[in-house]
């Protein structure tokens, strides 16, 4: 550690504040805050923790901002970390593209915007939402439920006649004067209960209010209700009851890698699930859980208008006390829970599987080739095909039956798992039966090793594919597998349906390669042993009679049935043969 840096640490105030960690190139690469400056940064100068020596290390000074109080500096932190991106604080990955709604409710006719812009301009901000399309559509239904102005129309201005929205019914044209302020005021209200998860509350408000106006035979408010309150409804019955409790709870599960972290997060508002956000995160190696689950509330919930009342995550957050004073003096009271039992537990590990579901998938997206990926998908699968075995005959009419498999392993051909069999079970020339049987023993080989593969592929059409399935199930092994059939490149799954895939696809290219692969592969086996039988012969095996003498033989009499019809005494006359071979060569033709 340089001495500036030192003396600097040294002489830190013991009052609230922010502190940056510079580089030698002056470029700040860690910010944090502290209740008491002094105590915080003398941590940093203990050698044993491992985090703060690699911050250290690679610092060259350090800034200090003194604030008014620890909240005041959680803000000022935010702030700075979302402006400078530092390397080593946890960061929300492409955090300025997420979007939020809008609802402009310092506007005398507020409107519901869709915005990646979070400016503190006093609107109410729900988010941050992680589904672009999920979130215009959500938007979008809020027009037409509530009629909120959504377009960027100067309403201080009286116009003359309403836009194309209000036709279609999904605005209710305050700029035409189609509706008073305090009618539009109410819609807002309804519209903010809705996204606050409230829909049970605004169903029974809007039901009731309803009723009083066919009481008073207002049968044309009566209907606009009536049609509010079934849009309502209908998008309620969409989202899944997942308790019995009627608190406002976020649900937070992390799964991290050695570089990689995914946080998933489930809304409950009214018993219900009303939205699944997957946020991915950039750590450190160092970074604790800890530090990730506080930097995650800091990230999300600094910039909101809507604070639910209970936050679920598995390690409670860094420096907690004073995130919940933070939302204290913004009108929120907050309470952390760790989910140790009963629904919280449950819907905590809910959410942390399908972080480590996700965190899979971003690790596979890296590693893994693009036409596996594709191929999952397109296929269906539950994970991705990273091994594929695949299976094909070759055979001349009856003669030198021989089947051969091959392996791919992350989208290369794994030479050490090929394999080539000699068909020993099946008469005749039965396609349909020899991939029955090398299927069979080749998957009975890999389960004594307890290893099998992904995805099988069949060469050929439904009645090879049958005599796969068979043979996986005779085994007890349920494997996915399809059959790609040469004549038209069609696809099978195990039901006999055709597969469609782009023929352009990386995927289906993947599938025809390693299809290929298996045909070439059988063919050359097939091909070795039809030679082999050309060079064999009735002299093979014949006592003292190797590789030289036996070419001896041919050269001087042509073929083996020449050999037979000659005597004894002409064997003998061959060079290296003799009297004594040419006697055992002669008994052994004749016998």
């Amino acid at each position: 550690m340089n001495k500036l840096l030192h003396d600097k640490i040294k002489g830190a105030p013991r009052t609230p504040g922010v502190y940056l960690f510079k580089s030698s190139k002056n470029k700040i690469i860690y910010i944090g805050k502290a209740a008491n400056l002094k105590n915080r940064l003398t941590s940093y100068l203990n050698e044993e923790d491992p985090r703060n020596r690699i911050i250290i290390s690679h610092s060259a000074d350090i800034d200090l901002i003194i604030t008014n109080s620890d909240t005041e500096a959680l803000t000022l932190e935010e702030s700075l970390i979302k402006l400078n991106k530092p390397r080593y604080n946890v960061q929300l990955k492409d955090d300025k593209k997420f979007p939020y709604l809008k609802i402009t409710i310092k506007e005398t006719f507020p409107r519901i915007l869709f915005t990646r812009d979070i400016k503190p301009d006093g609107s109410l901000i729900f988010g941050p939402y992680t589904n672009a399309r999920a979130l215009r559509q959500t938007r979008d239904a809020l027009c037409r439920i509530f009629k909120l102005v959504s377009c960027t129309k100067d309403l201080s201005k009286k116009h003359t006649r309403p836009c194309l929205e209000f036709n279609l019914g999904r605005c209710s044209a305050p700029c035409a004067s189609k509706i008073s302020k305090k009618e539009y005021g109410k819609l807002v209200k309804k519209a903010v209960k809705f996204l606050r998860g409230s829909s049970d509350e605004l169903e029974k408000e809007i039901e009731k209010a309803m009723w009083r106006c066919a009481e008073k035979e207002n049968y044309e408010g009566a209907a606009q209700l009536r049609n509010q309150l079934f849009a309502i409804r209908r998008v309620s019955q969409r989202q899944h009851i997942v308790t019995s409790t009627n608190i406002a709870r976020d649900i937070v599960g992390i799964s991290k890698s050695k570089f990689v972290c995914v946080a998933c997060l489930f809304r409950i508002r009214g018993n219900r699930l009303i939205a699944k956000e997957i946020f991915h995160l950039k750590i450190n190696t160092q970074v604790n859980d800890a530090e990730i689950a506080g930097s995650f509330i800091r990230l999300i919930y600094t910039h909101v208008s809507f604070i639910p009342e209970e936050i679920v995550i598995s390690t409670l957050p860094l420096e907690w006390n004073t995130q919940q004073r933070w939302f204290y003096e913004k009108g929120f009271k907050v309470r952390v829970s760790t989910g140790k039992r009963g629904a919280p537990k449950r819907l905590l590990t809910w959410a942390q599987k399908n972080a480590a579901s996700e965190l899979a998938k971003r690790i596979l997206k890296k590693r893994a080739h693009p036409a596996i990926i594709e191929l999952q998908n397109s296929l269906h699968l539950e994970k991705p095909p990273r091994w594929v075995e695949a299976f094909d005959i070759s055979n001349l009419k009856e003669k030198f039956a021989v089947g051969a498999s091959v392996a791919f392993h992350d989208g290369k051909p794994n030479k050490q798992h090929y394999r080539h069999y000699k068909i020993r079970r099946t008469q005749g020339q039965n396609d349909v039966a020899m991939i029955h049987e090398i299927v069979a023993r080749r998957i009975r080989d890999l389960k004594k090793n307890k290893e099998l593969p992904d995805l099988l592929l069949i060469d050929g059409g439904k009645g090879q594919l049958n005599a796969a399935l068979t043979a996986i199930k005779l085994i007890n092994i349920d494997i996915p597998i399809f059959a790609l059939a040469k004549k038209k490149d069609e696809l099978f799954d195990r039901k006999g349906n055709v597969v469609t895939i782009p023929g352009t696809s990386k995927g289906f290219f993947y599938i025809k390669r390693i299809r290929d692969e298996a045909h070439r592969f059988a063919i050359r086996y097939h091909r070795k042993v039809r030679r082999k039988s050309l060079t064999t012969s009735r002299l093979d095996g014949i006592s003292g009679i190797g590789k030289k003498r036996k070419l001896a033989l041919l050269n001087y009499f042509g073929s083996v049935d020449a050999i037979k019809k000659t005597s004894e005494e002409d064997i003998a006359k061959v060079q290296g043969i003799g009297k004594k071979y040419a006697r055992i060569i002669y008994e052994a033709l004749h016998n």
